[in-house]
């Protein structure tokens, strides 16, 4: 089928097409106005969302109360009808559910976010629950499951070309990589996301990442390149402006490195450096801890115990005090190395048994280890049974590890099998996608040859119907002239008459009545006399009379204001108000373009035919004014008025708007429930 459009069709298809973006954008506008209640109640609730959740975090202290009041907040969103809003507010709650720390609630509330997010296709939102969860497991050190969301949370930001974040997964996923002793995908994981971040220009993740380097260099015994990495994570915090406790964490893994070198003296100077921070009990007080027991063990290692003991005790208690048993087994190893030091076998053994099953209790390998190996030298007469608990478990811990491992490969391989299978959907989506919007344009275009017909026949139409609205109006006028030509004629022949029939008659007989010689006493002369002035007087009113109905008071500039009087008379008679019309003595109705004034009188006859029908008011005022070139009609009545917003528009109130587009007049429209309605048309002549 070929199809051949001249210039003018495809003119007209471009103005069809952009006529049918603004009737939907009219629509949108439209529909947008009709809910304002609807917004209105639903910032309602997110305001009510929004002060449970600060409620929550204002009462930090009280987990119960926290508790309450983000089920509070939970209830709320799950009541909101719009699904955008829905999964927003339960993404927010989900997040203050995790800080939390009730799995409970946060696993529903998490859950439910998601299924909101996945619902509007919310992509950030979907992958935000991902971080969420994948944040949960990792605290609880469930590392498949962390290192599986937090996987999920990268693909779905990289969908979405959300380098930054996407690259925070990267980090995240390479901490879980550390954890589980893979170094080399650790490795591989936090060099990709550098790359990203010194693009983005992310100082404080630039340093998160070199000092992860550090560590797992340090785990690998490289450490000159540990000691490269923490040196230089330390110089992008010269670029970060809240540092917190960033570079006292690094000068501990420094000191820790140096002190795996043997270089106690370097390794105690970097603790010292960090623990010069006043601040830093307040602000980090498990580094604090870590710190105390890191440099008292340092100077053991060197030979010196002087007041290392207090120190030990100081850093321990804090850790039970704030119940980090993963870090308090390792103060009771370093305990048990000081009592093993001072020569007190006893409180050594039982010092590491207190280490070996606090760290066994809360899963610390790394020091069950140690601890095993520490008491099967030790202790002889169990040496025996500790060294094979430590090969076991050094066995068991290996294979773990390895199945772990392959876990997580397995993990990366089938999410890159989906992701390349889901390109491959893609590919096919979009050919479908192609082929379907050729059809759709062609059908549309054919769709729109035929509405540019229909509107040209509209256009024909209306056409049609704006001379006949001007043949009426003429016709309207021409007779309401003929009539006043009538009444005029009408007039003047009465006047004529009078003149020169009834005024001649009276005068011939007052002239007849004066040369009569009348006799009589003098009361009957003098009435007589009377007669004859009153007669003239007779005659000079009749002679008034006429002069007055020779006089053509009436004119042609004055028709539009009849038919607006004839309008209101007989409208007022079938409404029963009271009307005022006020015209400007100013305005030269025989100056103003013929279409202008049929267009006011049909406004005017639409706006009084809606008082009829609707408002049921008592009077009725419509004023004419000319104000700098501007004419301008006020109809106004006292009627029950509407509520803008609420009023759907009529076919009345679009003809008044499309007559008064028409004479590029600026219409405004104000209503007040019980008081009234005002309408203003205003006109540039």
């Amino acid at each position: 089928m070929k199809i051949i459009l001249d210039s003018n069709s495809t003119e007209n298809i471009f103005h069809t097409v952009l006529i049918l973006v603004f009737g939907i954008s009219l629509l949108v506008f439209s529909c947008k106005s009709e809910t304002q209640n609807g917004i209105q109640i639903r910032n309602n609730k997110m305001d009510s969302i929004s002060y449970w959740i600060d409620k929550s975090r204002d009462v930090s202290h009280d987990k119960s109360m926290r508790k309450e009041f983000l089920s509070n907040a939970y209830n709320l969103c799950v009541q909101l009808e719009n699904d955008s809003l829905r999964s927003k507010g339960l993404i927010v709650v989900a997040y203050d559910a995790y800080r939390l720390g009730d799995s409970t609630i946060f696993k529903i509330i998490n859950n439910a976010a998601q299924k909101a997010c996945k619902i509007v296709k919310d992509t950030f939102g979907i992958a935000d629950t991902h971080w969420n969860y994948g944040a949960f497991y990792a605290e609880r050190i469930v590392l498949d499951s962390a290192y599986y969301h937090y996987h999920k949370a990268y693909e779905k930001f990289q969908s979405i070309n959300n380098s930054y974040n996407s690259s925070r997964m990267l980090y995240n996923m390479a901490v879980i990589q550390k954890d589980i002793k893979n170094y080399t995908g650790c490795e591989i994981l936090t060099f990709q996301a550098i790359k990203n971040f010194e693009e983005l220009n992310k100082p404080i993740n630039l340093y998160l990442c070199y000092n992860l380097l550090g560590v797992i260099f340090n785990e690998m015994k490289e450490y000159n390149e540990a000691i490269y990495y923490h040196e230089k994570a330390i110089e992008y915090l010269k670029d970060v402006e809240n540092k917190m406790t960033y570079k006292e964490g690094s000068f501990n893994n420094l000191g820790l490195v140096y002190q795996k070198l043997n270089k106690y003296d370097a390794s105690i100077s970097y603790f010292e450096k960090a623990l010069k921070n006043d601040s830093l009990k307040k602000l980090d007080i498990n580094l604090y801890a870590k710190l105390l027991d890191n440099h008292s063990y340092s100077k053991l290692l060197s030979k010196d115990s002087a007041n290392i003991y207090p120190v030990f005790k100081e850093s321990l208690k804090i850790r039970d005090s704030v119940g980090n048993k993963f870090d308090a087994s390792l103060s009771k190893f370093h305990l048990s190395k000081y009592y093993l030091y001072k020569g007190d076998t006893t409180k050594a053994i039982s010092s590491a048994l207190a280490s070996y099953k606090l760290a066994d209790k809360v899963k610390n390998n790394d020091i069950v280890l140690m601890t095993l190996r520490l008491l099967a030298e030790i202790d002889p007469k169990n040496s025996n049974k500790y060294f094979e608990r430590y090969i076991e478990l050094s066995n068991i811990l290996q294979d773990q590890e390895r199945q772990q491992r392959n876990k997580f490969t397995r993990i990366r391989f089938e999410t890159d099998e989906y992701i390349q299978e889901a390109e491959r959907l893609d590919y096919e989506r979009t050919l479908v996608a192609v082929v379907g919007l050729v059809v759709v344009l062609i059908l549309s275009l054919l769709f729109f040859i035929r509405i540019q017909r229909a509107k040209n026949k509209e256009l024909q139409f209306d056409k049609n119907q704006q001379k006949a609205n001007e043949e009426i109006y003429s016709l309207m006028l021409r007779q309401q002239i003929r009539l006043e030509e009538i009444k005029i004629n009408e007039r003047n022949r009465i006047a004529e008459d009078l003149h020169d029939g009834v005024l001649g008659r009276i005068f011939g007989t007052r002239m007849g009545l004066g040369f009569l010689s009348m006799q009589g006493d003098e009361k009957t002369l003098k009435r007589y006399r009377a007669f004859i002035e009153e007669l003239q007087k007779i005659e000079k009113e009749i002679r008034d009379i006429s002069h007055e109905l020779k006089t053509e008071y009436f004119s042609n500039e004055f028709s539009f204001v009849i038919l607006v009087e004839d309008l209101l008379k007989s409208q007022s008679e079938i409404g029963e108000f009271e009307y005022v019309l006020e015209c400007d003595e100013s305005i030269s109705w025989n100056s103003i373009e013929e279409n202008v004034k049929i267009n006011c009188y049909r406004v005017l006859q639409e706006a009084v035919y809606n008082v009829n029908k609707h408002a049921n008011a008592s009077k009725l005022t419509i004023k004419f004014k000319l104000i700098d070139h501007i004419l301008q009609l006020m109809v106004q009545d006292n009627g029950s008025g509407f509520n803008l917003r609420k009023k759907r528009k009529g076919i009345g109130l679009k003809n008044i708007k499309i007559r008064a587009k028409k004479i590029n007049a600026k219409f405004v429209l104000k209503s007040t429930l019980n008081k009234g309605t005002t309408l203003t048309l205003s006109i540039p002549t």
